[in-house]
């Protein structure tokens, strides 16, 4: 009885000393949304196959390349081709995104287009890249098993003027 009494006081004193809060797992250090717009424009650098980064595979997926501006503000984004700066927009190229509370998953859902949202696995955001990953079809044909590719992007600095189809306080519509 008398140890009883001694551990449920070291116990005591042990929880007393050592709250509680100390033996939660700290949060991952995350990205900061805002980094979003420490670049007025990004651009599409390299595009890779999970398991193989060496390897450059940009003109196997042409959809994912181009220039993109993001609004964190207004959650809005918006693509352009790099050779003429037109808009993609009335592709899907142009909507709102979100991204979740753990800044992991990043979510697009276009206002025009066949597709209605698009999920991505958020990899990197700080000033100098934004990456992200997501699982689409194989570039060598039909039928073939989804790959996860990985979309680097850096600030652009090029001389291609971007021309929004959207003009700021503009309505959407479908």
């Amino acid at each position: 009885m008398q140890k009883n009494k001694m551990t449920f006081k070291c116990l005591l004193l042990a929880a007393l000393l050592c709250p509680l809060s100390s033996f939660a797992q700290q949060p991952p250090a995350t990205a900061d949304i805002r980094e979003m717009a420490s670049s007025a424009r990004w651009l599409t650098t390299k595009v890779y196959i999970e398991g193989a980064p060496q390897t450059d595979v940009k003109d196997n997926y042409p959809g994912v390349v181009g220039i993109s501006t993001w609004d964190p503000e207004r959650n809005r984004y918006e693509f352009f081709y790099t050779d003429t700066g037109e808009s993609k927009y009335s592709n899907g190229g142009g909507g709102y995104f979100f991204v979740t509370g753990d800044h992991k998953t990043h979510i697009l859902v276009p206002d025009v287009g066949p597709i209605k949202t698009v999920v991505r696995r958020l990899e990197a955001l700080n000033r100098n890249e934004f990456t992200y990953s997501r699982e689409v079809p194989h570039h060598t044909g039909q039928n073939t098993p989804p790959v996860r590719i990985y979309v680097v992007h850096a600030p652009y600095t090029g001389s291609v003027e971007t021309k929004s189809a959207l003009k700021p306080g503009t309505p959407v519509t479908d």
